[in-house]
């Protein structure tokens, strides 16, 4: 049985199409704390601007992961870092 795009309802065929379903579902799967959060969310949580947070991000102390040019890190790592500098 062969399927058409009349035999589908326009919502399904949003969501056979929309990225954004399944980024969201494997999100949701993993622990908040196990993601992985590159510049921009760092520089939200930290309060600070995105050239500082690159900048920190740099730090020989900090645990920085590398995917190809991205910056990127654990959020429990960030979390655990931050907590540890803590004045």
């Amino acid at each position: 049985m062969k399927i058409t795009k009349d035999d589908l309802t326009k919502e399904e065929l949003h969501n056979i199409f929309s990225h954004k379903d399944n980024k969201s579902d494997n999100a949701a799967r993993l622990d908040d704390s196990m993601r992985f959060i590159g510049t921009k969310e760092v520089a939200s949580l930290m309060g600070c601007s995105i050239p500082v947070a690159r900048q920190t991000m740099r730090r020989k102390d900090f645990p920085l992961v590398m995917c190809g040019k991205n910056l990127k890190v654990m959020k429990s790592e960030l979390i655990k870092w931050a907590s540890q500098r803590r004045v």
